[in-house]
Order: structure tokens, then sequence, then C-alpha cells
């Protein structure tokens, strides 16, 4: 995909990225980009020198490609707002990390206005805003591409080849399957590093090391955002919850016992599926 015009709604950590790697990897499309609040006008400026700024959902008018950026729960008043200034070409994606309920909401609004398509950049960190942005945020992360059976073959490759072109490795899926597997190896874990902060509590702080900082890390993410996102998909991290249950059961099981082969054997196994995991780079 070599579009003419990209424009990008919402430039958080996520948005953000985008928009710095469409200007380095695209440099000769024009970019605009949107923002809700009129304050940040002169950052975003600053920040990306050469794009059109505004908080006319106008920006996207002749756009070949649209990425919105903000929060599941925003993005279907956002797209009516921006559906006149769409074409049946325009493609049109997200980066939400949730994706049935986008889907069920977003889908037949553009239906006919526009070529949709979902997607989920697995990537980030737990600070936010464009000041947290950077080009290469992409580079060799995950972007899962959510197409369904309205989706066009077309769309599909050029969004395909629009993530790559940003660095990243695509995989596809469907949004059911999307929310399911999300929500063991994204959802549960942010979950999980709120649940294990507030169990040590403020008082060990100080005797913190690498294990507790990077098992938590993800906890000091913005807490809005992630309740939205775990409501979202609801059902996905409930189940994913449950099958925790069941693994801490054993775990805990093997300890009140005194069971020291049971405990290592688990253990073992814990190990050698997290040693499968491939390099980020």
């Amino acid at each position: 995909m070599s579009p003419s015009k990209i424009t990008v709604f919402a430039p958080g950590l996520i948005g953000g990225s985008v928009a710095l790697a469409c200007s380095h990897f695209f440099p000769q499309a024009k970019l605009a980009i949107w923002t809700r609040r009129p304050e940040s006008l002169p950052r975003i400026r600053t920040a990306l020198p050469k794009a059109e700024v505004g908080t006319d959902p106008g920006l996207a008018r002749s756009s070949d490609l649209v990425v919105l950026a903000t929060p599941p729960t925003a993005l279907p008043d956002l797209v009516r707002s921006i559906l006149p200034h769409l074409s049946p070409s325009s493609m049109v994606t997200d980066v939400s990390s949730v994706k049935e309920s986008v889907e069920e909401n977003i889908a037949p609004l553009l239906k006919d206005k526009a070529r949709w398509i979902g997607s989920h950049p697995m990537a980030g960190s737990e600070d936010s805003g464009l000041s947290a942005a950077r080009a290469g945020l992409f580079q060799n992360a995950p972007v899962i591409l959510t197409p369904t059976a309205s989706t066009s073959a077309a769309t599909l490759k050029d969004a395909t080849s629009f993530w790559i072109a940003l660095g990243a490795r695509v995989i596809s899926m469907s949004p059911q399957i999307h929310d399911d597997q999300v929500a063991r190896i994204s959802h549960l874990p942010h979950f999980l590093a709120a649940a294990l902060v507030l169990a040590a509590g403020k008082g060990p702080l100080p005797l913190a090391g690498p294990g507790y900082r990077d098992t938590t890390r993800v906890a000091a993410g913005p807490a809005r955002l992630w309740a939205e996102i775990l409501l979202q998909n609801r059902r996905g991290v409930l189940s994913a919850i449950r099958e925790f249950r069941s693994a801490t059961d054993n775990l805990f099981a093997a300890l009140e016992n005194g069971d020291a082969q049971s405990l290592e054997k688990i253990l073992d196994e814990a190990a050698g599926i997290r040693r499968t995991l491939p390099p980020l780079s």
C-alpha cells in the first residue's frame, strides 16, 4: 500500500507512534493528525511539524488510510463524525486491544462507506501520551489483523502491507479468537499485575528488585483505559481468570502439602513454556 494521505485520530502512545512511523516510512504521503483537545495542538505540531493538525473531523477528507486510535467506547461517535468525509475506497482501521465489540459497533457504520478492518498492534508500554510515542515502536512487534467474512482480499492485503511497512509482523485471526487469546497474554497479566501490587502494598517497595519491577510493570498503565479494556473483553478475561485460579490452586496444594516433587514439576513446566517465547528482536 502506498497511501497519498494518512489521517491519524488521537495521537497518544499508539496513535502518535503510528503518525511518527508514517512520517518516516511514508515520507511522500500527506499526514493529518486529529485531536479532540485544542490545548494539545502545539505539542503535536512540534512533534510532527510537517503534518496537518487540527480538531476538525474533516481532516479525514481525501484520506486513503484512516487510523483510529481512541479508546474503544469513543470509536462509534468518532466514526459517525468522519463518515461524511470518507469514500468507499478509503481504508479505515483501529488499534484497539479488544476486537469483538469494536467489530460489532464499527463495521455496520462503515458498510458501503469505506473499507474497514480491525488492527491491534501488540506494542506499547506503561507510559501514555504523545511524549511516549516513537517511530520504531512497531519494529518486529506483532500486529493482529481481524478480518471477517465481509473483508475483501484487497483490504486485508493493503492493511498487511501497511503494518509491514512500519516494521511489524502481521498475524490474522477472527475477532473472537483474538479476544480469547489476548485475554490470556495481555489482559490477564494486567489484571494480575494490579493484584500483585495491591497484595504487596507499599511497605516492601524499598526492597523491590527487577523481579517485582518486571512482573508488575504494566500495572502503572492508565487506569481508565485498562478498566475499559477489561470490561470490553469481560468474557475472555473471566475465562482466563478461571484458568489462572486452577493453576494457582495446584501450586497452593503442592506448597501447603510440602510436596516438593509436585511443586518442582509445576514450576519446571511453567519454565519450559516461558522459554519457548520468541525473541522480540
